[in-house]
């Protein structure tokens, strides 16, 4: 089979992904370190199969030896997130039925969380591989009434817990349904969280406006100044927190090698979670060898295909 190269850069933390052009000179290296890696075809489909040969490393300006590339099989530790605002009120016992299927095929052989982000983000079950507890968690999800999500509260609470459990393959996967948000952390402090500690954000969010509705700038006659400027306030508040949301959904999965599915209603959640599923089971595990233990400053992963999409990566630090 002919190869080919194409350029296809994808600032993703402090890995990008990268198919490099002409032959690499590779030099062993005393110590190894592990990047993640996902490779999909134009139809965002998995590519699975691919050997040690396909890939190439480049870190700092320098060729770095592969020394294999397998298919990731665990343990990872997985934090799902789950909408529970005012929004998700019509379709509660469906809502738990897809998630209960999604957490049933990632369960096994993983460390699994369940938090929910309606009012307030709380973490409903810790890290853990017992089935019974992730079901009971789910079988407690309900709407809370008039609430609004905090899904960058959520998603930064889970990124501490996945810190604090020096997770060696750091995923979170949140399912948002409502797009305003009244978070008190700022999306880029939630980016940046999620990029020191090499965190994978999957995201599937509903982009229909179903729900309650935002504040009215139109106010009944005779209200006073007060009254008026109070709403206008709502308003804006509301605005931002929709502002910092969707620079959470869209640089946080670009920049951690995570995805994006953006579905029409809530009817279509389990299909998007059932593509997060197989993202996740087609990722590969390459390591290569380098010299010292520092950080890296620029890091490359190449894939000799032509029309592919890279996802990549490294592991954090603390886990090698």
């Amino acid at each position: 089979m002919s190869r080919h190269y194409r350029s296809s850069l994808v600032c993703v933390a402090l890995v990008a992904a990268l198919a490099l052009c002409g032959a690499l000179t590779l030099v062993a290296q005393a110590h190894e370190r592990d990047v993640y890696v996902s490779v999909f075809d134009k139809t965002g489909t998995p590519i699975t199969g691919l050997t040690q040969d396909y890939f190439a490393v480049r870190e700092d300006g320098q060729d770095r030896a592969i020394v294999r590339v397998q298919p990731f099989s665990g343990p990872a530790h997985v934090a799902v997130l789950v909408d529970t605002s005012s929004f998700v009120d019509s379709a509660v016992e469906p809502y738990r039925s897809v998630l209960a299927a999604f957490i049933a095929q990632v369960a096994p052989g993983n460390q699994v969380a369940l938090y929910e982000f309606g009012g307030q983000a709380s973490r409903m079950v810790p890290f853990t591989q017992a089935g019974a507890l992730l079901r009971e968690g789910i079988g407690r999800i309900s709407a809370r009434t008039n609430a609004v999500p905090r899904l960058l509260d959520a998603v930064d609470l889970a990124c501490r817990d996945l810190r604090a459990a020096e997770a060696r393959r750091p995923i979170i996967v949140a399912v948002s349904i409502g797009a305003a948000d009244t978070s008190t952390t700022t999306g880029g402090a939630v980016v940046k969280r999620l990029i020191q500690n090499a965190v994978s954000l999957h995201v599937v969010a509903v982009s229909s406006r179903s729900g309650p509705a935002a504040p009215s700038l139109t106010s009944a006659s005779g209200r006073s100044e007060f009254d008026r400027h109070d709403r206008l306030s709502q308003v804006s508040s509301v605005g931002e927190g929709e502002r910092e949301r969707t620079q959470v959904l869209k640089e946080g999965t670009t920049k951690t090698a995570g995805s994006l599915h953006m579905v029409a209603s809530a009817l279509a959640i389990g299909p998007a979670l059932d593509r997060v599923h197989a993202e996740l089971q087609a990722t590969y595990r390459l390591t290569y060898a380098r010299e010292g233990t520092g950080k890296s400053r620029d890091l490359q992963v190449g894939l000799m295909l032509e029309d592919v999409v890279v996802r990549a990566i490294a592991a954090p630090p603390a886990t090698k």
